[in-house]
């Protein structure tokens, strides 16, 4: 029953440490979720993902570049 106390005291030790840190971003802290969880299989889908998203940015932003975009379709 003495053990209770230590354990309640290593957990507050943890999570106020943990409070203490810096701020990973979002970029970051996804690729530790992936990293532990060993996911690394969503790295090109997200890839793929992220270079889709760039074109369609592209193709509203500047529309003379547009024929260009065909191309690459």
């Amino acid at each position: 029953m003495t053990d209770q106390p230590t354990r309640d005291s290593d957990k507050n030790d943890d999570f106020l440490k943990a409070a203490q840190e810096d701020d990973r971003g979002l970029v970051a802290e996804f690729v530790a979720f992936m990293a532990e969880n060993k996911m690394w299989w969503l790295t090109p889908i997200l890839i793929v993902f992220g270079l889709l998203a760039v074109l369609l940015i592209v193709g509203t932003v500047a529309p003379g570049a547009v024929p260009f975009l065909y191309t690459l379709w």
